[in-house]
């Protein structure tokens, strides 16, 4: 089932099939979707009270997928028991748990997206904001994750600005590489192929890409801070 939050965005018009990276929109597509009904194992733990805190980072995978939390501040400090995962305690009171995949992580892994940023709302369910190279392939991960079940809210989306300090170079690779599938695990283009597409070095890509990687990272540190992310959103829901 899939909801939208106002009227439905002009996200989800058809589009030709795009053809070489010269034919792509000229930005890509930053959505903010909710999951009511997730299967994540981690979430479990949060809904269930068993540890409190917000997600850091979340790496999806086909059958596993790694999760940093920070734990509340006295949260966290028992002894945590999930099947089939293994969790590890960090430094800095952070929580490294490697679960399972839940069907957003293996629907994600398997598209050209890039998780940005993951919240979780005990009674509300789980917010992700998802990086897509344009409004079909955002279509049809939505409309995946609805076929496998999950009940998806689609809460916002808008074209993602260049972010500040990114050079059109660095920005331009980054967006080819989302694109052609460099970034996807496996990926689906080598490195060789990114730089002939762009008509550039591998060098010269391969350092766009570290350094663009760096920024945006930073940039998004900045702009989802999540402790506040995680407020605005339980005020949206309530």
């Amino acid at each position: 089932m899939i909801l939208y939050a106002g009227h439905p965005p002009a996200l989800y018009k058809y589009r030709a099939p795009y053809k070489g990276v010269e034919k792509m929109a000229p930005t890509p597509i930053r959505s903010l979707i909710l999951i009511r009904n997730t299967d994540c194992k981690v979430c479990s733990l949060l809904e269930n009270g068993v540890v409190e805190g917000v997600f850091r980072f979340v790496k999806c995978g086909e059958k596993r997928s790694t999760h940093i939390l920070q734990p509340s501040l006295g949260k966290g400090r028992r002894r945590l028991n999930l099947s089939g995962a293994s969790v590890y305690k960090l430094s800095g009171g952070l929580l490294l748990i490697e679960a399972p995949s839940c069907t957003a992580c293996r629907v994600f892994c398997n598209s050209p997206c890039v998780p940005r940023q993951a919240i979780y709302i005990p009674g509300v369910g789980v917010f992700f904001s998802l990086l897509t190279p344009g409004p079909r392939v955002a279509k049809k991960i939505i409309e995946r994750l609805a076929a496998a079940g999950r009940t998806v809210e689609v809460v916002e989306e808008a074209d993602m600005k260049i972010p500040r300090g990114l050079t059109k170079k660095q920005f331009n690779v980054l967006l080819a590489a989302i694109r052609t599938g460099y970034l996807n695990t496996p990926r689906e283009c080598t490195l060789s192929e990114l730089s002939s597409a762009l008509g550039l070095s591998k060098s010269t890509v391969y350092r766009c890409l570290k350094t663009g990687l760096k920024k945006l990272a930073l940039d998004a540190l900045l702009e989802y801070e999540p402790e506040a992310f995680s407020r605005r959103l339980s005020l949206i829901h309530r």
